[in-house]
């Protein structure tokens, strides 16, 4: 029965470790804040801890998948959003009020970047989530007229496994996008490197099973663009 359950972890998008609260998530319906924890302790009677979602699986992969015995590492969430998980010296990073680590809310694009949920333009997160990756794919239809499997689906119900089925079968412009999703990923992670010079970069979620049509292209970026001294340093894995 529940008398057994000792506690109950959440994770959850912009959740707060410090105060149990999730607060202004812009891919959840929830508006402002709202105290998750305290709810399902109320509700339950069950003591309740609750963090963001990309920690949640960064302490799942430092205590059971391929960060077991690393210190330093960066776990990185490609879904709907895009979620980071900071580990430095085998803590996780939190910042003085808990919401240290949105890597997916730098700025990728300062030109005419697209307008990202959070209400930015030009985020990480508004072109590499699986969300970022159905819209390339719909500006790239919209204004070209290459063929493409991609076409036979209604644009606005085109997702991001759309675009790896059609990438296995050869098609160019879903291998394209892949080129471009995972080389703006490269970019990012060059720069998250020299943040903290993590052991490895640790990919989860739908996008990281793509196998080599994304990972190529990350691969390629990263070493293009990282400083020299930490050339060859850091592993990308996927959980």
């Amino acid at each position: 029965g529940v008398d057994k359950i000792k506690g109950i972890g959440v994770g959850a998008p912009n959740g707060n470790y410090y105060s149990g609260t999730i607060e202004f998530a812009p891919n959840l319906p929830w508006k402002g804040v709202i105290p998750l924890a305290a709810m399902i302790e109320q509700k339950l009677g069950i003591p309740t801890a609750l963090t963001n979602d990309a920690n949640a699986a960064a302490v799942g992969e430092m205590t059971y998948g391929v960060a077991r015995g690393m210190k330093d590492f960066i776990m990185i969430t490609l879904g709907t959003g895009v979620g980071s998980g900071i580990v430095v010296n085998g803590q996780m990073v939190y910042g003085h009020d808990g919401f240290a680590g949105e890597l997916g809310h730098i700025i990728v694009r300062h030109e005419n970047g697209r307008v990202c949920g959070c209400g930015r333009k030009g985020c990480l997160e508004a072109y590499c989530s699986a969300t970022g990756v159905a819209r390339t794919t719909r500006e790239i239809l919209s204004s070209r007229s290459d063929n493409s499997l991609l076409r036979s689906i209604p644009a606005n119900q085109i997702t991001s496994k759309d675009v790896y089925d059609a990438a296995v079968q050869n098609d160019a412009i879903a291998q394209e996008i892949f080129n471009y999703t995972g080389t703006l990923l490269g970019e990012a992670f060059a720069d998250f490197v020299a943040f903290s010079s993590p052991e490895a970069i640790v990919l989860f979620g739908g996008l990281a099973k793509s196998g080599d049509y994304i990972m190529n292209p990350i691969q390629k970026a990263l070493d293009n663009a990282v400083l020299p001294i930490y050339k060859g340093k850091t592993k990308l894995l996927v959980s």
